[in-house]
């Protein structure tokens, strides 16, 4: 669950749940270990304040990583749906993936070197401070943001698809052998062993004491080797259904039920008959809505013959409609995004169409198996 706070640089800005506990959990380390381990002397408060600024100044970065990351994919017409901060850092949700290896290659380059970058503004900032023997408010939360922000692009750089360096990797592959499920393969093998060694060191960190380094690489380990895996197959969808259209793939004898018939009629003449799972309500021609086996289950069986359908039909606002002439991939993101299992194909008020999760998985996999 993700909340909205804004939009910057043209991107909606977004925060996930599980970034509350991670923000907390990074002040209460760097105020009452980092900064008094580095800084002694000084008083509690002061140490929450300069921990509250550094915690600040890393997720401003992470957020500056992750907007560089956008701005190069929105100039080569990549939409970007929004950039939410989570419980591991990042991420900019791409709509689209790139379709030229050029142009990931400059997309992934794109955050460790804004964190580079970053790092070189924080070193000068430090430096000239700590020549002019400014105070520790100040000077400790501007090397942290050198030492973060070097750590970050360090760490994306490591060959682990999805982070910047297995895309970068990746594209690298891409370019030269020209083929992209091939090179998705290699990057993605690497990350998922990546990800093995991540969590045999945090298993083994954690055996010897130092148990929150070694709980965290375990954790990013899980994270990075279930985020390759998913890749690897959000890679192969996109492959299949590259080129191919709605219209292609949507069944056009649409079976449709009148507002006005029982439950019973609906179920013993139609989900049971077609064997369907979900049905269009039309009245006059119009879409009302639909109706689907969960909905019909709602109601007690000994009602079925005195309710009508019309009773159970989820309204025209809650149904996901696409135009038959956009791609089938446009199809499955809306189907994910509102977590529905099919889109009516419309235009201008026409039903000319369905397609289902089903439809477009059996696409996918006779493609796949083919090799086509």
């Amino acid at each position: 669950m993700s909340y909205r706070i804004g939009h910057l640089a043209g991107f909606q800005i977004a925060i996930h749940y599980s970034w509350i506990f991670i923000f907390i959990l990074i002040l209460l380390i760097l105020s009452t270990g980092y900064m008094p381990f580095n800084y002694p002397g000084l008083s509690a408060i002061t140490y929450w304040i300069i921990g509250l600024i550094a915690t600040i100044m890393l997720f401003a970065s992470v957020l500056f990583h992750e907007l560089c990351h956008s701005i190069v994919a929105r100039r080569y017409g990549l939409p970007i749906a929004r950039i939410t901060l989570f419980f591991f850092g990042g991420v900019s949700e791409m709509t689209e993936e790139p379709q030229d290896p050029r142009i990931e290659l400059k997309m992934a380059a794109a955050g460790p070197v804004s964190s580079l970058l970053l790092a070189a503004v924080f070193g000068i900032a430090y430096y000239s401070t700590s020549s002019l023997q400014m105070p520790p408010q100040i000077n400790a939360p501007l090397e942290y943001g050198f030492w973060i922000n070097t750590f970050l692009a360090g760490f994306n750089l490591l060959p682990g698809f999805p982070m910047d360096g297995g895309r970068i990797l990746r594209a690298s592959l891409w370019l030269w052998r020209k083929d992209l499920v091939g090179a998705t393969k290699i990057a993605v093998r690497i990350g998922v062993w990546l990800a093995y060694l991540m969590i045999a060191i945090g298993i083994l960190l954690t055996f010897v004491g130092l148990w929150p380094t070694g709980i965290w690489l375990v954790f990013i380990g899980f994270f990075l080797k279930s985020g390759a895996e998913s890749s690897l197959r959000h890679t192969l969808v996109n492959k299949a259904l590259l080129g191919i259209s709605i219209e292609e793939i949507m069944t056009k004898d649409v079976k449709t039920i009148e507002p006005d018939i029982s439950i019973d009629l609906f179920v013993n003449e139609y989900l049971l008959q077609y064997r369907h799972e979900v049905y269009p309500v039309l009245k006059d021609g119009k879409i009302l809505g639909l109706a689907s086996i969960q909905d019909a289950k709602q109601i007690p069986k000994d009602r079925w013959k005195t309710t009508s359908v019309k009773d159970i039909t989820r309204p025209n606002e809650k149904i996901v409609m696409v135009r038959p002439d956009r791609e089938a991939i446009d199809a499955l993101m809306k189907m994910s995004k509102h977590d529905v299992g099919q889109v009516l194909v419309v235009v201008d008020g026409d039903l000319l169409g369905i397609v289902t999760h089903s439809d477009i998985l059996q696409v996918v996999k006779a493609k796949t198996e083919l090799n086509l």
